[in-house]
């Protein structure tokens, strides 16, 4: 009996080992942001979920002085570090890139946001909703 409780005991210590190792916890909040000189913000947010799907990510993005719009990046995603945005404005596009991979880009021309892990999955027409970022532009 002593011993089923030794097993039971380090089963679960191995349990919560791999779930802080998985879901890696740390600070919610915005990960990266960007003003263009016309006034438009974009930001990516990241928030722990504290559960088997660690984080949800996600693009916020308005015009000068508009309301928040909101694209889905993932909810299921890892912690996300080394985050970037970076604008082309040749071609009116904002790229959002985790660890130098593409993550995803807003075309800002088409008001189409495409996302992917390394290049471009699905593609939906943005914001995909009017959404309050629950954290603050920085």
């Amino acid at each position: 009996m002593k011993l089923v409780g030794i097993i039971v005991s380090v089963l679960i210590a191995i349990l919560v080992a791999l779930f802080f190792h998985i879901v890696q916890p740390g600070p919610s909040g915005v990960v990266a942001s960007l003003r263009l000189p016309d006034g438009s913000e974009y930001m990516v947010t990241q928030r722990c979920n504290w559960s088997p799907d660690p984080y949800t990510v996600a693009f916020y993005m308005r015009s000068a002085g508009g309301p928040w719009g909101w694209c889905y990046i993932d909810h299921q995603a890892g912690r996300w570090h080394d985050v970037s945005m970076t604008y082309d404005s040749a071609s009116d596009i904002i790229t959002v890139t985790e660890r130098g991979t593409w993550q995803a880009a807003l075309d800002r021309k088409r008001s189409a946001f495409s996302i992917g892990n390394g290049k471009p999955k699905r593609e939906l027409t943005a914001p995909q909703e009017l959404l309050q970022p629950e954290f603050a532009f920085p």
